[in-house]
């Protein structure tokens, strides 16, 4: 039997086993494509998100959170993930979409900057609750095409939507959906892991856990060490039984390449005595504590054999030299960010790792 299949004014022959009907989109992984002839656009399946092994940190925790805001609310409810490539936000993105395909809702991947009146009416056909995921959000879409989905976001359309937004740069991310709760619900900022994340999953992935303290130790050297570099240093040392800083001499992570730089309060100590922040000709160091000497220099005032040193303006001085290299290295302390060091005439040398911490206005309650 021949069935023709109608298409507003135009009908094609099609086959019976060709017919297959919903009347909700299945759960799945979904992108839009456009039909280049006539404009239309439509939904291709594509392969269901998977994650691999033991999930750490906040992300089952988040994405929980995540999902039952999402069916508490009436409409629309946005989410924008920040942070550099391998921060774990596409991990969240993931583990969100996961958690709404149990629950029979679709995703949406929007890699392609769709917008305007034909894309807002295209994803307002979709009656359904479903998730729409805008990867890497600030580089699909210009500045001029952010503002066009704004509407999108709002939340003026009938239908309840997930909007999920990944981006490595929030400033490039239009200044409209700061600070605006009813288009963006949940802004969540991936930084570096923490050593409690780093014991971790080095206690579940690292052979040899005799270097798991060293491992932390040499991720204060970065100002966001993230998981693509812990999991990438793991697999290294695994394959080659070798210490992390001789893996790291062949893996792309290098401290000198840390977009936060690596800067460290200065205190010296000339055998034993403290020495005041006035009497060094440097506060702050920039570099690697493990590969650089670092070179202080202090005001060296002239002694007097009956009464010693006196640090006063009053005294002369000359400027004293002051020379730490990696072998003078003692002691890091990772939780601190603290670089020790100590040469064979007693003198010290403590570099205190710099961390811009962001500071809310409502700490002050």
């Amino acid at each position: 039997m021949t069935y023709f299949l109608k298409n507003g004014n135009t009908f094609r022959i099609s086959a019976k086993e060709a017919l297959d009907l919903h009347e909700e989109l299945p759960a799945g992984n979904y992108i839009i494509k456009e039909n280049p002839m006539s404009g239309e656009l439509f939904l291709e399946h594509i392969g269901d998100f998977e994650i691999k092994g033991k999930t750490y940190g906040d992300h089952t925790r988040n994405a929980n959170r995540i999902m039952r805001t999402f069916l508490d609310r009436p409409s629309t409810t946005g989410v924008m993930l920040t942070g550099e490539k391998g921060s774990g936000k596409s991990l969240l993105a993931k583990a969100v979409s996961i958690d709404g395909a149990k629950q029979g809702i679709p995703t949406i991947v929007i890699n392609a900057p769709f917008h305007g009146d034909k894309f807002n009416s295209f994803i307002q056909t979709i009656e359904q609750a479903c998730i729409v995921l805008f990867d890497e959000f600030e580089k699909t879409y210009d500045s001029n095409e952010q503002e066009a989905i704004l509407t999108l976001l709002d939340g003026v359309f009938p239908s309840k939507k997930l909007f999920m937004l990944t981006c490595n740069d929030k400033w490039r991310v239009d200044q409209h959906m700061r600070n605006r709760p009813g288009r963006i619900y949940y802004m969540l900022d991936f930084k570096g892991l923490d050593v409690a994340f780093i014991r971790e999953y080095c206690e579940d992935n690292l052979k040899n856990k005799q270097h798991i303290d060293k491992i932390c130790q040499i991720s204060s050297l970065f100002s966001e060490f993230n998981f693509d570099m812990l999991k990438a240093l793991v697999e290294e040392m695994n394959r080659y039984d070798e210490a992390p800083e001789v893996a790291l001499k062949m893996l792309n992570a290098k401290p000198e390449f840390d977009s936060g730089g690596n800067r460290y309060t200065v205190e010296v100590a000339i055998k034993g005595v403290p020495l005041e922040k006035s009497e060094l000709n440097r506060s702050e160091w920039k570099g690697n504590p493990l590969q650089a000497t670092v070179q202080v220099n202090y005001k060296e005032y002239e002694t007097d054999n009956e009464f010693g040193v006196v640090a006063s303006e009053d005294n002369e001085w000359e400027w004293g030299d002051l020379r730490f290299t990696p072998q003078d290295l003692k002691k890091i302390d990772s939780d601190g960010g603290k670089f020790i060091f100590a040469d064979n005439e007693g003198n010290a040398l403590t570099l205190t790792k710099i961390i811009e911490k962001q500071t809310y206005y409502y700490d002050a309650f």
